[in-house]
């Protein structure tokens, strides 16, 4: 509790990039978790759905950022 984040939303060029930062320590991994659990699976389903993912670390905090492609229809 008490923990700053920001959600941002950012165009380059034909890529989307939503970019979740926020204060806290630590690097977000993907986990492996069994069908039971009831959570866990939340960058998992980003990663596989993304086209880029990154993270990227700040002085204070980090930011996990996915890219989607644009198309034009």
């Amino acid at each position: 509790m008490g923990r700053e984040f920001a959600v941002r939303l950012v165009r380059e060029g034909e890529v989307l990039w939503i970019e979740v930062r926020d204060s806290g320590p630590g690097r977000p991994a993907v986990q492996h978790v069994g069908p039971g659990a009831q959570r866990g699976r939340g960058l998992l389903l980003v990663t596989a759905l993304a086209d880029e993912f990154e993270i990227r670390e700040h002085t204070v905090g980090k930011s996990a950022c996915a890219g989607f492609k644009l198309v034009q229809v």
